[in-house]
């Protein structure tokens, strides 16, 4: 009977939801395909299936080869709100801007044909930025890896865990961390009068779109509901190419991203400190399985990036491995950082650490050898974050027992305690348990010897917890962590 009430509720709510939407603007969601049959329906199937019902979805062929535009009419036919244009294959960027001069709705988004929207997210965008008169609503987006839905990076997390209505670049320069030209919705007049447009040659390039529009918006929002599924292809443009020309193309758009900045100096500085946190990084990992003209690109292109962001945070910020190779780089020294490569100086979990007057120092390779300040080894106080998994979980008799790791990333532990809380659970620690172990890409182990950890909380077998909240206390070091109980 419930059940019949809820979907009586849902048939009456849905008309009704329709028809209140009659008097809200007008979205256009562009969508540019190129050979994208493989997922195009299901692209396509979510722009009409969205919360919010007034939208227009334009479509543009862009010279695909495959069964695209046979696809893209069939959803034109069953759907009247999609428009299909096709056009001689000319790359993305002048696809976008096709498919914009035909759009005719009040605001502007984009999404690619092998991604998808999520059902509600847009829908609470919208409802933020009508009610803020913003410029640009911003939504957080997931992952799509094969079948698996995983969240984004850390940084899109952190960003989006702070939502803000109507702020600025100024205020928040931790926005240009979602720099994809997805995920965004745009007052079509705001995109007109600033003249934004996507560049034919698109290797990074929505981050000049991006950055120009965040930097010249009068508002954005930061919203807090997912909004947009971005499928991870190794073979895109922008995830899997090892080439210099992918090295500089990248280069260049950090370079144009820096100098649409320029009038924002405090912002650019930023932007650069995040470039060599988060994207960067991406880029000198690839030297695993690089040549000698894609160093050469590196050695060529990374200093002006380091000399442009701010030193305290880049010293306090940035991990040790990649300062080292940074400074590196500067100093050009090939021999020398193919050794730090060859012997996974990238991964700083797979070397010891200890205290040195700088500070708690990895000795990564070539410590007191090659040309890098001592600084340069300081491990970053999120480097060392704890660490907390909770691997297992069995019923013995009421009691509920975990399998718990705990340790703290690059420092090996020497007498850890460790103590869990609960909702009014008891818990007895025993400090018995496989230790945690690091595996490199390469395939190398590292153990945290003592990591592991019992906990039995006592007549908790039929209530167990969600979570259970991690303390560990080893020498200097301590912290707390949540852990899921599976």
């Amino acid at each position: 009977m419930a059940r019949l009430r809820r979907r009586l509720r849902r048939a009456v709510a849905l008309p009704l939801d329709r028809w209140r939407q009659r008097s809200r603007p007008l979205l256009s969601i562009v969508v540019p395909v190129f050979n994208g049959e493989a997922y195009l329906d299901e692209c396509l199937t979510s722009a009409r299936r969205q919360d919010y019902r007034r939208i227009e979805v334009v479509v543009i062929d862009d010279g695909s080869t495959d069964g695209s535009l046979a696809m893209a009419r069939r959803h034109a036919s069953a759907d009247r709100r999609v428009t299909v244009l096709s056009q001689d294959n000319a790359g993305v960027g002048e696809a976008r801007r096709a498919a914009v001069e035909v759009a005719t709705g009040e605001f502007l988004t984009f999404l690619d044909a092998d991604d998808t929207l999520t059902r509600g997210g847009v829908k609470a965008a919208m409802d933020v930025i009508e009610q803020t008169g913003s410029d640009i609503a911003v939504m957080p987006y997931q992952r799509q890896e094969g079948d698996a839905i995983r969240p984004p990076a850390p940084w899109i997390r952190a960003l989006h865990a702070r939502p803000a209505r109507h702020t600025s670049v100024a205020e928040r320069p931790d926005v240009l961390v979602n720099a994809i030209a997805c995920a965004k919705i745009f007052r079509r007049t705001f995109w007109d009068t600033t003249q934004l447009s996507f560049p034919t040659v698109l290797l990074a390039g929505d981050q000049i779109v991006t950055a120009t529009a965040y930097r010249d918006a009068d508002g954005i929002d930061i919203c807090g509901l997912t909004g947009y599924t971005w499928r991870r292809q190794e073979t895109s443009i922008s995830q899997g190419q090892v080439t210099a020309e992918a090295v500089h193309a990248r280069q260049d758009a950090i370079d144009a991203v820096l100098a649409v900045l320029g009038p924002l100096p405090d912002v650019r500085a930023e932007r650069a400190l995040q470039y060599l946190r988060y994207n960067i990084p991406n880029s000198v990992l690839k030297l695993e399985r690089a040549d000698d003209a894609y160093l050469d690109a590196l050695v060529e292109r990374v200093p002006p990036i380091v000399a442009a962001a701010p030193t305290e945070r880049y010293d306090r910020e940035v991990p040790a491995q990649y300062r080292v190779l940074y400074a590196l780089l500067a100093d050009g020294d090939r021999e020398a950082i193919w050794r730090y490569v060859r012997a996974e100086g990238m991964q700083s979990e797979m070397h010891p650490s200890g205290p040195e007057p700088a500070g708690l120092t990895s000795y990564l390779p070539g410590w007191r050898n090659d040309p890098v300040p001592a600084e340069a080894y300081v491990l970053t106080t999120e480097q060392t974050a704890l660490k907390v998994q909770v691997r297992g979980s069995r019923v013995d008799g009421t009691d509920l027992v975990l399998d718990v790791a705990a340790w703290f990333p690059n420092v090996d532990p020497v007498n850890p305690v460790l103590e869990v809380k609960t909702d009014g659970d008891v818990a007895d620690v025993r400090h018995v348990g496989a230790p945690a172990v690091f595996t490199s890409r390469m395939g190398s182990e590292r153990t945290y010897p003592g990591s592991g950890w019992t906990v039995t909380l006592r007549g908790a077998a039929r209530r167990a917890p969600k979570t259970v909240t991690v303390s560990l206390r080893d020498g200097p070091h301590h912290g707390s962590a949540t852990a899921k109980v599976p």
